[in-house]
């Protein structure tokens, strides 16, 4: 016992000695960053000790992807952005780039050294034809919506509050648009951004055009984006909201959701279905969406079965987005994670093959602390027409599967993690057999879980390419001191 007890103080203090070189090493690129950066932008130091962080310049919608770094710094420029990142690149000190905190991976947009909050780039400005939008990487797509709701222009982005414009978009960015316009990512014209040797530069089709490519899924991997310059469209008034179901209602709803998986032609209409385990019983719940002010025929009929609340009718794009209730289901020292795959279509079998999932997560949820396991199916048309040469892979309009699980304890991360892999390998299988999964269909990279091999988000092509296009953008693996998926 003794020399357990022996070894276990030998470990934490190890533990300690490895943070406070870390944070001495990150309290000098602090000072040096403070010290160079224009007065419009800041350096705060949050405090080493402080166990939670309440500002939420490092909070994220998860907390445990929280961390509390040596110092937060929030540029105001791409300058300022620059000086910070020669400063990191020379110290070699690890950091992190956040946008609106929506990334479930722990260290993937927080860190113990200098977290680098891009809030106060919230530009949104038009272009004097109207046609296209910049849009600052500091802001949540809400902030987006808010600014355009007068102007009677849109683009293509987030479905719910919550997730911020950069890594939305950074990482592809599936949207309520996406059966009109493709993702996010193939209506950027134009990145801003700063090299990891600090150089301020652009990327579109025809300057970096290889940049440009990696930036369309390959996540914070080749510097910092600080805005872009996105297509829009023209918005009116659309049809949309929410409607909760009781557990009865969960076979019906699944049969409308495959049917609507293999009979809707409409671009403008788009679901997506939720049904979900907790330890209350099994939850279900359908979001639906019509661009435009009247109700498709398509979407009568998940109003006619049994449901409990029923939102849907016509309102503003901002009113329906800002009706999806996301953020009332965070929970205080709430724990969680998102994983994913993708398949061809969405059969029978397979929906029926996931209600058996949350059925089998809600009979053990209590005994490991689980506040939920759901899954997002999402049927979308052949948006890949719109696809774009980019890192993530979608010509072929593969339809992600999200899996959402929370927890409250921090000593059921690994249980957790390990249910979901597990999960998503029963219904990979599941989905093999009704030939509706290849290997060819990637994970999309904002729903992945930590630990996914570039193989598995952009293909082998892609994945070589990438590296490719790193070691020439990025021969010091600066950006890899920031955390997020290896390439």
């Amino acid at each position: 016992m003794a020399h357990k007890l022996l070894f276990v103080a030998a470990a934490l203090c190890f533990m300690q000695v490895i943070a406070g070189a870390v944070y001495n090493a990150a309290a000098h690129t602090c000072e040096t960053i403070k010290r160079e950066i224009s007065p419009a932008s800041t350096v705060e130091y949050p405090g080493v000790l402080s166990p939670i962080l309440a500002d939420d310049a490092t909070a994220h919608w998860f907390q445990s992807s929280n961390q509390v770094p040596t110092c937060v710094v929030e540029p105001a420029s791409a300058l300022d952005v620059s000086i910070a990142l020669r400063a990191i690149a020379a110290d070699r000190t690890p950091f992190a780039v956040m946008s609106g905190g929506h990334a479930s991976n722990p260290g993937f947009s927080s860190t113990q050294g200098v977290h680098i909050s891009l809030r106060r780039l919230n530009q949104v400005v038009l272009s004097s034809d109207r046609t296209s939008v910049e849009i600052g990487f500091g802001q949540g797509w809400m902030d987006v919506y808010k600014k355009l709701d007068a102007t009677g222009i849109n683009v293509v982005g987030g479905r719910v509050p919550g997730p911020g414009v950069g890594g939305f978009t950074l990482g592809g960015g599936y949207s309520w648009k996406t059966n009109q316009h493709g993702l996010t990512c193939d209506t950027v014209k134009l990145y801003n951004l700063v090299l990891p040797n600090g150089t301020i530069t652009t990327a579109s089709e025809n300057v970096n055009p290889d940049i440009f490519f990696a930036l369309k899924g390959g996540l914070n991997r080749f510097g910092i984006v600080t805005s872009a310059v996105l297509n829009t469209h023209p918005q009116t008034k659309v049809h949309g909201g929410l409607i909760i179901y009781p557990a009865t209602s969960i076979p019906a709803l699944l049969d409308l959701t495959a049917n609507f998986s293999d009979n809707n032609t409409d671009p403008k209409t788009q679901i997506i279905t939720t049904i979900g385990g907790s330890p209350t019983g099994p939850t279900a719940i359908a979001l639906l969406f019509h661009d435009g002010p009247t109700k498709p025929t398509s979407l009568r009929a998940f109003e006619a079965i049994p449901h409990l609340v029923d939102t849907v009718e016509t309102q503003s794009f901002l009113q329906f987005v800002e009706g999806i209730p996301s953020e009332l289901a965070q929970v205080a020292n709430r724990r969680g994670a998102f994983a994913t795959f993708s398949t061809s279509n969405l059969t029978p079998r397979f929906l029926y093959a996931i209600q058996a999932e949350c059925e089998l997560f809600g009979k053990i949820m209590a005994q490991h602390g689980g506040l939920t396991a759901s899954y997002d199916i999402e049927p979308f048309t052949r948006y890949g027409q719109f696809a774009t040469e980019s890192a993530y892979p979608h010509g072929h309009s593969p339809l992600p599967l999200n899996l959402y699980f929370s927890w409250a304890d921090k000593s059921e991360d690994e249980f957790w993690h390990k249910q979901m892999r597990e999960s998503l390998g029963r219904l990979k299988q599941m989905a093999v057999e009704e030939q509706i999964y290849s290997p060819s269909l990637t994970q999309y990279p904002n729903y992945a879980l930590a630990g996914a091999a570039a193989e598995e988000l952009y293909g082998h092509l892609n994945a070589a390419r990438l590296r490719e296009i790193r070691r020439v953008v990025d021969p010091l693996r600066v950006m890899d001191l920031a955390g997020g998926f290896e390439i």
